[in-house]
């Protein structure tokens, strides 16, 4: 795909000692220039920031598109994820990760899905410079000198105070989620599927504070996975309970399917009540065992069948706005198999989708006014290793152009009531509803 006279380009590394803030470190960086464009993607052991594309690849509804420094190359779309596999692997970069995203909307491709977004339904930028930050201190990678980043290392900066500005929303937005509830209910109860996720949004005119918005989000919401990311017009931020996909070193793949959701109480008695139901509601067990089944038979597609395994069943995971029963599945990638094919299985996410996902994604497209773009599909890295750790895009919120959306969803079983499935949708907005910061 590309030629080069010279040899790959390789990152200089470095380690700087001693805790820093994250959140003060991606400040200076955009407020010093040094960042323009930047992912910031946080788990449990470290947070990674990643800025200024040295490659990027994107994919529209027409084509896969890929820039590496000065050459540019585009190419019609088939099957774009696969493509995009075969341009990172030509790309003359040792070691290199891409971080981005990839939208719901991809599954256009694959599915009987057909709505997009204007902007790019999946883009990936390999960064020119790249920190992790753990506890111990700050792992830096960069093509460039690292001089202007260990001067920013170096200051004494504070993060600065944010106060959310929420959209207020119409009380009226119950009645037509209900209605698509209600149809698609009707259609569970008549053989067609067996479960699909509904989801609604709420636009808002304007532009997102990007880090301001991360900062309010981060006091109140714990997540699996949080990211904050302003790439072109695109950005997002979001605190993901659910991890889409990992896959380690050796080509083990593991996703985290939620289902079954509850919301929480400030009240310890009434939360642990409400936890408990969980066990015992018919519609919540049915929901989530379903989804473990269908992930358990997609990743067998890809993984040798003998070290498919389901991991930590039916355990509760409990968030700021709602508590969810969760379960992992696991296994190997069988010789030959990559991470984009363990993805293309996986994606879009059961939980996010439904079941049978065919039917699930046709009945999403007839119901659904909007296309998802990015709300649902997945965000993270991906590396030259083979390694991966994709979180499902949800309680999150995203700029497309000069309008931001909040998306929030629920599953839909046989013996769903509409009125209950709004509440849960209110439930999941909330997390960002509630800590929205707009530019003035």
């Amino acid at each position: 795909m590309y030629q080069l006279a010279t040899d790959f380009l390789t990152y200089h590394e470095m380690f700087v000692p001693g805790q820093k803030d994250p959140l003060v470190v991606l400040q200076t960086l955009l407020q010093t220039g040094i960042f323009s464009e930047y992912v910031m993607y946080e788990s449990e052991s470290e947070v990674r920031i990643a800025g200024n594309a040295l490659a990027e690849v994107s994919v529209s509804a027409e084509a896969v598109s890929s820039r590496f420094m000065s050459q540019k190359h585009s190419e019609s779309c088939t099957d774009p994820l696969k493509q995009v596999e075969a341009i990172f692997a030509s790309l003359p970069v040792e070691n290199w990760t891409a971080y981005g995203y990839v939208g719901f909307d991809i599954a256009r491709f694959y599915y009987s899905y057909s709505k997009a977004i204007d902007q790019p339904l999946l883009y990936f930028l390999v960064p020119e410079t790249e920190l992790y930050i753990t506890t111990k201190g700050v792992h830096i990678r960069s093509i460039k000198s690292p001089a202007k980043v260990l001067e920013v290392l170096s200051a004494d900066s504070k993060l600065a105070e944010y106060v959310p500005t929420p959209p207020k929303v119409a009380a009226t937005e119950n009645q037509q989620y209900e209605k698509q509830v209600a149809t698609l209910i009707d259609a569970i109860q008549n053989g067609e599927l067996h479960k699909a996720i509904i989801s609604r949004s709420v636009k808002v005119k304007g532009n997102m504070d990007v880090l301001g918005t991360y900062v309010l989000g981060a006091k109140s919401n714990n997540a699996a996975r949080s990211y904050c990311m302003h790439v072109g017009d695109v950005c997002a931020v979001g605190f993901s309970p659910e991890i889409l996909m990992e896959v380690s070193t050796d080509g083990f793949v593991v996703t985290n399917p939620l289902a079954g959701t509850r919301p929480r109480s400030s009240n310890s008695e009434e939360d642990t009540r409400l936890s408990d139901e969980l066990f015992i509601d018919a519609k919540e067990v049915k929901e989530h065992a379903l989804s473990v089944w269908l992930a358990q038979s997609e990743i067998s597609t890809v993984c040798s069948p003998e070290t498919v395994q389901i991991f930590d069943f039916m355990q509760v995971k409990q968030y700021r706005c709602v508590q969810h029963l969760s379960s992992r599945v696991g296994g190997q990638l069988k010789p030959g198999k990559t991470l984009w094919d363990a993805l293309k299985v996986l994606f879009p996410g059961i939980t996010v989708s439904g079941i049978n996902k065919h039917e699930a994604l046709a009945w999403i497209d007839r119901l659904e006014e909007e296309p998802r773009g990015i709300y649902a599909g997945g965000i993270g890295w991906i590396d030259s290793s083979g390694t991966a750790d994709l979180a499902i895009a949800i309680r999150s919120v995203y700029q497309y152009g000069d309008s931001v959306y909040l998306n929030a969803g629920a599953g839909i079983v046989a013996e769903s009531v509409p009125q209950n499935e709004f509440v849960e949708s209110v439930n999941k907005m909330n997390t960002m509803l509630t800590n929205l910061v707009m530019e003035s």
